[in-house]
């Protein structure tokens, strides 16, 4: 499983190089993977320091620490 969740980090991580900061709903989307494996994917790099979720809004956005 830590498998599956290691190769969506690197695809969260992908789509937010590219696209920039961005829902949860809207990376899910993006990468093509459920909402549970997503949120696993996003804690996973939230948990090695390298996102920053913006809670000013109603709807939170992630982005990537650079």
């Amino acid at each position: 499983m830590s498998d599956r969740i290691g190769v969506a980090a690197g695809e969260v991580w992908g789509y937010l190089k590219q696209n920039g900061a961005s829902t949860a709903a809207r990376i899910q989307k993006g990468i093509g993977k459920d909402a549970a494996l997503t949120h696993q994917a996003i804690g996973w790099l939230a948990r090695e320091g390298k996102l920053r979720i913006d809670r000013t809004r109603k709807t939170p956005t992630i982005e990537l620490c650079e």
